[in-house]
């Protein structure tokens, strides 16, 4: 049913939740061209397993999230390592890291926050900027205390 969205242009985030509205977590994966390469649903909540709909940070080079509905958590990555450290040690978040030996690869941050479609949708729009680390933060925990 979705695989004909694979290799089309990204279709418009309110036409993607209408398309996934009866799946509890999407995501969906473009690559530099905004060119759909990786549809991944699941009914499972959990981020850590091998279930999840979040993506191994060694494919950020290739991919990144354009839509992502999780239905109990916020989750978007980085790959800033300071970042990471810095948010995931806030009270209230986690991450998963990971490394290549002692390179650091990527992360996704996410936070607990059921059904909030505008922070995650605004949390991924400050992702795809290229602004420092300090005011990536920033952005990030103003999202959060939105």
């Amino acid at each position: 049913m979705i695989s004909w969205l694979l290799g089309s242009q990204a279709p418009p985030w309110s036409y993607l939740e209408d398309l996934f509205q009866d799946y509890r977590n999407v995501a969906v994966y473009v690559d530099n061209g905004g060119i759909v390469q990786t549809i991944k649903v699941s009914d499972i909540d959990e981020f850590y397993t091998p279930f999840s709909v979040l993506i191994h940070a060694k494919y950020f080079k290739y991919y990144s999230p354009y839509y992502i509905k999780l239905e109990k958590m916020v989750a978007f990555p980085t790959i800033s390592e300071k970042v990471a450290n810095y948010l995931i040690a806030k009270k209230g978040w986690k991450g998963i890291k990971y490394y290549y030996g002692d390179e650091f690869l990527g992360a996704w941050v996410i936070y607990d926050c059921t059904k909030c479609r505008d922070k995650q949708r605004a949390h991924l729009e400050i992702s795809r900027l290229t602004i420092n680390d300090d005011e990536i933060i920033e952005a990030h925990l103003k999202i959060y205390n939105s």
